[in-house]
């Protein structure tokens, strides 16, 4: 058993890269999944596989806390990547029953429940296990850990490009091998179980948590809406399909180049005033979204809505961890099932609403939940550990 610290470190951040890319591993499929010579799902079905996955992913954040307390943090995290690890092998082995397309459909339902369990339980598990090795830098290791899980999802997507649609089983292939790797040398490691990850026997949920919560459900409109209708508003604007495209996938990379650079420089600088100013720039400039006239102006707004988004998931994590240290893997779950639950709601009404109410007016409405964001991290402020935690 290896107890060395920098290799505990690199497993972590090894599996918070892997929990990114298997969590996108459904969508980076989606030609595949509705391609009349493959799974041919409509457009009606391959919507519905979110659904369970949502809900999954949820319930897991929530239940994962509990099971840390009891079980060691080790134990579960090694639970959710077994779990990601069998719904990679599930699916490519759904290619020989691929002629019955009913059953195939089920078993993707399977698929992404199992999935939302694995991911839901790794990555709860994960960011206190990161805050833990770094005890004077908590909210910085998170930082650095969420930037990994981005660059898993955004790295899938880009493998995917570069395969025929035949070759698809190469996916699920290539991430059991690596998830499996990752789950290997994750059974070599030693991580104590100590008090950072138990609860205490009796505990009412702090009314300034709900604050947290109620902030980071917020968060999860925009995260949706940009992930969801980001391509949509764009090509609303004038801009072609690859334009497009590339916009959702600059918005994503500046989200990865924001915790990035948030998390390199927590140790060095105080943020606090950074981190607090940020949700009204987001909403700054994803209101002048909605007036960009030329493909460069909505490109570079989406670039910069996606960097100063960056920090303010895993930022509140880390503030919130250092809030209350003793409710550290609650933490962790409140705010993960959190964010699930603003990017459902976002997918499934904003589609709905922008029958009867404009893309562009609905994204000026929802400008106004940075301020929301911005009201709740002030009240926060007030008498906090926010300078410990930036």
């Amino acid at each position: 058993m290896i107890r060395s610290k920098k290799y505990r470190v690199g497993i972590i951040y090894m599996l918070a890269f892997l929990t990114g890319a298997n969590f996108v591993i459904v969508p980076s499929l989606a030609n595949i999944f509705t391609a009349d010579t493959e799974f041919g799902l409509s457009a009606s079905q391959f919507g519905n596989l979110f659904i369970p996955q949502t809900i999954c992913i949820i319930l897991s954040s929530l239940a994962t806390p509990f099971l840390v307390n009891r079980f060691g943090p080790k134990k579960v995290l090694g639970s959710g990547i077994f779990l990601m690890l069998l719904s990679t092998a599930v699916l490519w082995s759904i290619q020989f029953f691929m002629g019955n397309k009913s059953l195939s459909f089920d078993v993707l339902m399977i698929i992404v429940a199992i999935l939302g369990l694995g991911f839901g339980t790794s990555i709860t598990s994960l960011n206190p296990i990161a805050a833990n090795l770094f005890p004077k830098n908590e909210s910085s290791a998170i930082l650095i850990m969420q930037f990994l899980v981005v660059l898993g999802t955004s790295s899938l997507p880009f493998l995917v490009s570069f395969l025929k649609n035949s070759e698809w089983t190469l996916v699920p292939a290539i991430l059991f091998i690596a998830v499996l790797a990752g789950f290997t040398c994750l059974l070599l490691a030693v991580f104590e179980k100590d008090h950072f990850f138990e609860l205490p026997k009796t505990f009412r949920i702090p009314k300034r948590l709900w604050l947290f919560i109620t902030a980071i459900v917020f968060y999860g409109l925009l995260e949706g809406t940009f992930g969801s209708y980001g391509s949509v508003l764009l090509k609303d604007r004038g801009l072609s399909v690859s334009e497009a495209s590339l916009g959702l996938s600059l918005f994503w990379g500046g989200m990865a180049l924001g915790r990035l650079s948030f998390g390199l420089l927590t140790p060095r600088l105080n943020l606090s005033r950074y981190f607090l100013i940020s949700p009204v720039i987001v909403g700054i400039l994803l209101f002048s979204l909605t007036y960009a006239n030329t493909a460069f102006i909505s490109l570079l707004l989406m670039t910069l809505s996606g960097f100063f988004m960056g920090s303010l998931f895993p930022g509140a994590i880390g503030w919130a961890t250092v809030e209350f240290s003793t409710l550290a893997v609650l933490v962790s779950g409140a705010l993960m099932a959190a964010n699930q639950a603003g990017t459902a709601i976002s997918t499934n009404t904003l589609g709905s609403l922008t029958a009867s109410i404009p893309l562009t007016n609905m994204l000026k409405i929802l400008s106004l939940a940075t301020l929301v964001i911005f009201a709740l991290f002030m009240i926060l402020r007030k008498h906090s550990k926010i300078d410990e935690a930036f």
